[in-house]
């Protein structure tokens, strides 16, 4: 498996061929990037909490991208170990939410931390003009994340 990305490309499909391997290889890097203690779905089931709120199980399947029995025993195992905590719809009091706790809350900053703690130390290496591209890229990969399909 090469390292290098085709170089001099410029064509839309060539940039999303490229883009693709470069998020693929960072984002599998970053995963495994953990504390040990906790799985990579329970990080991303607290980051979904604490930023969209208290949500029902299946808002949070949906959110997750997981089926709903595999979100019932992750949201199990969460509230074990006191990462998050039951509480009732206030306008639908057949509806149970689940929130993040600040146990949880302390969980997800460590590993956002931890996190960008690597991605500082291998940022380090690059030039002025390096990094500059990058911040400028990060801009605009968000701006498409957040287009949606």
């Amino acid at each position: 498996m090469s390292n290098q990305l085709a170089p001099g490309t410029g064509t839309p499909a060539e940039v999303a061929g490229n883009l693709r391997v470069a998020l693929m290889r960072t984002v599998r890097r970053l995963k495994r990037e953990t504390d040990g203690e906790h799985s990579v779905s329970v990080v991303a089931a607290l980051a979904s909490i604490n930023s969209r709120g208290p949500l029902t199980l299946g808002e949070l399947a949906e959110a997750e991208g997981v089926s709903r029995p595999s979100m019932t025993v992750l949201a199990a195992h969460l509230l074990d170990q006191n990462l998050v905590a039951r509480e009732l719809d206030e306008n639908d009091g057949r509806l149970v939410r689940v929130r993040i706790t600040p146990e949880g809350k302390r969980v997800l900053e460590r590993s956002r931390t931890r996190r960008t703690a690597y991605l500082t130390k291998r940022l380090r290496a690059l030039s002025a003009e390096e990094l500059r591209a990058l911040d400028q890229a990060a801009t605009i990969l968000l701006r498409l994340a957040e287009q949606g399909s």
